[in-house]
């Protein structure tokens, strides 16, 4: 079996979806999907280069010449581009070999996969750009609401222009709706416009901001009870005392995690906050290397790590499972994906022991689950997803269906 075509399609949702095709030479044809990115498209077709003719049975060889090639350029948007290619290798080993991918990373420790439920704020997720700026998508013609072409940055691209509605009465009411749902955990964002002024860029925090973010998680607790776990994310906007006051004001909630309160590169200074609050810190993301996550648990001493699917990829993700399990140390799946992505991290996760949950982005996309031709449906059903015993990723993509949100200048595989 040999690869003769690597090509690409990009739908218009939350964010980009970027499908990845390998084609063989054979009757068996893979499918992955890559985390979004600028000219991300451009970077997997560059590969073809390399991987047209190769037998794509040799997958760990293959990934290591992949990420050999690229020594001059910073991972991102190259690994990025890589852990879809990677995905769409195992979705097609396994159909030529009749293995589901959970198979192929190792065996199954459940069917179930405990999905969490990312809520934002108190309102769904508007599209956004690979360079997170609001955008109307090309499907929903004329009728959508004009939306800016610039916002101001403030908190993770929150405009600070305009007229937020965060409340606790809103949050409390999303986060009874979504455990209604069947999940079990939920994940807020308190890192939002405030009645307060404060200063965009000097990773500050108020004692009224703070008291503000408390109230909204607070909200959501009183909410849900103490059977529903929380989690909170901040996106990466402050500095160490504030993340440490934050952190401590948060204690009483007993949060799951408190995911990227401050930037991911320093290390030594994230593992001060966590040593300052038995409020567990998670992060992971935006780092690429098992080198980094090993760092963050023997340096920063943390005990949830939040590693993203699509970033790191299936076949690095198992082996850095089993290097945190070393540690004791849990893993929640970070996953802003389709249903490909999402039905990919599941076979992660059903292959993985020591798992706390796998991340949910989508749940304000109308058309998710009508992508789906072939696999469970709906994907997300009373909080989890159940991978089956089907060969590769046990999902088909309905391309017809896709075609309808394509995104306008990107070709859809051989279009």
């Amino acid at each position: 079996m040999k690869i003769t075509r690597v090509s690409t399609a990009v739908l218009e949702a939350n964010f980009d979806w970027t499908l990845v095709r390998i084609e063989t030479d054979s009757p068996h044809t893979g499918f992955g999907e890559a985390f979004v990115g600028p000219g991300l498209t451009a970077v997997i077709r560059e590969f073809n280069e390399i991987l047209l003719g190769e037998d794509p049975t040799h997958i760990d060889r293959l990934l290591r010449r992949l990420r050999a090639s690229v020594v001059y350029a910073s991972p991102g948007l190259v690994w990025h581009a890589i852990g879809g290619i990677e995905t769409a290798l195992l979705d097609l080993l396994g159909k030529a070999h009749k293995m589901p991918v959970w198979q192929l990373l190792g065996g199954l420790y459940r069917e179930e996969i405990p999905i969490y439920a990312d809520c934002h704020g108190d309102d769904a997720l508007n599209s956004i750009s690979p360079l997170l700026l609001p955008r109307r998508p090309a499907w929903m013609g004329s009728q959508a609401e004009d939306i800016p072409a610039r916002i101001s940055i403030k908190h993770h691209g929150w405009d600070a222009s305009r007229e937020e509605t965060h409340s606790p009465e809103s949050y409390a009411a999303h986060a009874a709706d979504m455990a209604a749902r069947g999940f079990r955990i939920l994940k807020f964002d308190v890192d939002v416009p405030t009645p307060y002024e404060t200063d965009e860029y000097n990773r500050a925090l108020s004692p009224m901001e703070i008291d503000f973010a408390v109230d909204l998680a607070k909200a959501v607790r009183l909410a849900v009870g103490p059977e529903v776990g929380l989690a909170i994310d901040c996106h990466w906007n402050y500095g160490a005392a504030a993340a440490v006051d934050l952190a401590r004001a948060l204690e009483p909630l007993r949060l799951l995690w408190l995911e990227d309160v401050m930037p991911p590169e320093n290390i030594p200074a994230l593992g001060h906050v966590q040593r300052a609050t038995s409020t567990p810190l998670a992060t992971g993301e935006n780092h690429f290397f098992r080198l980094d996550f090993q760092r963050l648990i023997t340096e920063a001493g943390l005990r949830v790590l939040a590693p993203d699917v699509q970033k790191l990829g299936l076949w690095e993700g198992r082996k850095l499972a089993d290097l945190a399990d070393l540690h004791y140390v849990n893993l929640t799946w970070h996953n802003i994906s389709g249903p490909l992505g999402t039905m990919a991290g599941a076979h992660l996760c059903a292959a993985t022991p020591n798992l706390l949950a796998l991340e949910w982005h989508a749940a304000s996309v109308p058309f998710f689950d009508e992508l789906i031709a072939r696999g469970p449906r709906p994907l997300v059903h009373n909080g989890k997803v159940r991978v089956t015993q089907e060969p590769g990723l046990g999902l088909e993509i309905d391309l017809d269906v896709a075609y309808k949100y394509k995104k306008p200048g990107e070709p859809f595989f051989q279009e």
